[in-house]
């Protein structure tokens, strides 16, 4: 059967943006504003000799709050840079895992997973799965292994209907008030190559005749020496004491948690459910994140528990972040692609290369009230500064216009009952050896800009951009 249907392109997507005076948003007009009153009201209440010298403060005061390094504000730089620099004085960028105690391990993970705590549950009829728990939130999460079908082989009507149930799913996800927030991520895995021989080696049968011995030996000899192994799974965190009218015991939490993930039509999107992740998964994917080289034990792991899950070292400096027998760099997405793209579009970021990578796709889908007053108030803002511009007797530029535009095209499909959806990108490389790291990065950004995406390193908050990969429910923005 020959597919008649049109391959489609996506888009919409835009950064929330206030109502303020031209490209600036609400804070930084206010800013403005304010740092331009500073010295006028000095000089009118104290004395012009005040003014002058408040006037290079307020001119800084101006630089930082306009102009920007990677799409981020030079005064929120600023304040990350101040926020590391303290906690490095403090010794709390450093972590040391009870190196002399004698267990292995210490008794707890660095930085922004140190409250979380691993709880091994049994969900009837469908076996143990395993919940993080943050303590200091009171969220809970679970994963679920993937098995992603691709859509490379598959016709325009499949990938069509894939895309639409993974709208349906988001749509799900914000019907559900107990839903905090949900991640993606895609582990890509370079191997050493010797698997497909291995694999052939080990099933060869030994009366099989000659020459089918000699074909399966030749084209293990002619494939490719490299390989690699891609895993995917999904991650659903939730907050059910949102809308309960009294506290929500752990028990109770959790078994809120499991109906939300069961109730989530994954296959339907493209990708099926292999299994949920149990507790002995979770410390295998955090402890092969944060020492590659336990990547090659086959047993042994049943006998570990979340505090072995961690490093016995681990620091995050500006730029990188060195852990166990790994030094790691993270980016975050600084802008989505500007036009309208194929559903194939992060290909290139999602194939494997010379070295270890995690993709992370958080998304965070607002309950329909919210999201309602949220697409009102950005075509109100983009009305606002269209009325602006028109008083100023300025034209729009074509960037303002489209922004208009993909502002009410948002506000037309949430009224016709779509999900308004927060989401972000977050990328990570792992080297064993720091003078891979150059490479490494490189390879990274040359994989982004084919998939049309502008990253940014993510400085002075490393450690924290390596965690969101983990699926320990870690979402930069949480209180």
């Amino acid at each position: 059967m020959t597919s008649t249907s049109q391959a489609r392109s996506y888009g919409g997507w835009r950064r929330s943006r206030s109502a303020g005076l031209g490209k600036l948003d609400s804070r930084q007009t206010l800013t403005v504003f304010a740092a331009v009153l500073m010295p006028v009201v000095a000089g009118i209440v104290v004395s012009q000799v005040v003014a002058l010298y408040l006037a290079p403060l307020a001119v800084l005061c101006i630089v930082a709050a306009v102009a920007q390094r990677d799409g981020v504000l030079l005064v929120d730089i600023a304040r990350a840079w101040a926020r590391w620099r303290w906690s490095n004085w403090r010794t709390h960028t450093a972590y040391l895992g009870h190196v002399a105690a004698p267990i292995q391990h210490g008794g707890a993970l660095p930085g922004v997973l140190a409250p979380i705590k691993l709880i091994d549950a049994a969900d009837p009829g469908r076996g143990r799965i395993g919940v993080i728990w943050n303590q200091r939130t009171g969220q809970v999460s679970a994963t679920a292994l993937l098995s992603p079908s691709g859509a490379l082989l598959a016709d325009v009507d499949t990938v069509n209907r894939q895309v639409a149930a993974w709208g349906a799913l988001m749509a799900r996800m914000a019907d559900d008030i107990t839903i905090r927030h949900a991640a993606i991520t895609i582990d890509l895995l370079p191997e050493t190559g010797t698997q497909l021989a291995d694999h052939v080696g080990g099933r060869l049968n030994p009366a099989a005749p000659q020459l089918a011995r000699a074909v399966m030996a030749d084209l293990v000899a002619a494939a490719p020496r490299a390989a690699s192994r891609v895993s995917a799974r999904l991650t659903l965190t939730c907050d059910p004491s949102r809308g309960a009218a009294t506290p929500v015991q752990l028990p109770e939490a959790i078994a809120s948690l499991l109906a939300s993930l069961n109730g989530l039509a994954v296959a339907a999107a493209g990708a099926e459910v292999v299994k949920r992740a149990s507790a002995t998964d979770l410390i295998r994917i955090v402890r092969t994140a944060f020492d590659p080289q336990a990547e090659g034990v086959g047993a042994g792991w049943d006998a570990l528990r979340w505090r072995d899950a961690g490093p016995t070292y681990a620091r995050d400096r500006r730029d990188r972040y060195d852990h166990e027998n790994a030094y790691s760099t993270s980016w975050v997405l600084a802008e989505a692609p500007r036009q309208r793209v194929p559903h194939d579009v992060l290909l290139h970021l999602l194939s494997p290369g010379r070295f270890r990578r995690r993709v992370t796709l958080t998304v965070r889908a607002l309950p329909r009230q919210v999201g309602a007053s949220v697409v009102e108030s950005e075509v109100n803002a983009a009305a606002v500064r269209e009325e602006i511009r028109r008083r100023a007797r300025r034209a729009p530029t074509a960037r303002e216009r489209a922004d208009a535009e993909r502002a009410a095209s948002g506000a037309h499909e949430e009224a016709r009952g779509a999900a308004i959806v927060h989401w972000a990108l977050y990328v990570t490389t792992t080297v064993t050896k720091p003078e891979h790291l150059e490479e490494a990065r490189r390879e990274v950004l040359q994989a982004a800009g084919h998939s049309r995406l502008r990253l940014r390193p993510a400085r002075w908050g490393q450690a924290a951009a390596f965690a969101v990969g983990l699926s320990c429910g870690v979402y930069p923005g949480d209180g």
